[in-house]
């Protein structure tokens, strides 16, 4: 059995800070997941980091998402709910 359309969130201006509260929650969310007999589908699991054009290109950060020692890929664009949404908001 699948979790289906599940997201978490996290706002910050401090890049790995917020990499640091994701993989802990990522952690937390596998180990119920496995708990309740569940299964993160990795091949469907994405991020996205969100911020403005200016900050993108004046960041030298590379976040790193995890979930069992298994990468996350990042994405620039995700559609959620019907809607596409950019890593800029555009």
């Amino acid at each position: 059995m699948y979790a289906d359309d599940t997201s978490i969130t996290f706002a910050g201006s401090d890049v790995d800070g917020m990499k640091n509260c994701i993989n802990l929650d990522l952690e937390r969310i596998r180990v119920w997941l496995a708990a309740n007999k569940l299964t993160l589908n990795m091949t469907k699991t994405e991020f996205l980091l969100i911020g403005s054009k200016q900050r993108s290109l004046n960041s030298t950060a590379n976040p790193t998402a995890t979930v069992n020692q298994f990468p996350i890929k990042q994405v620039s664009t995700v559609k959620f709910l019907g809607v596409h949404i950019d890593e800029n908001l555009t």
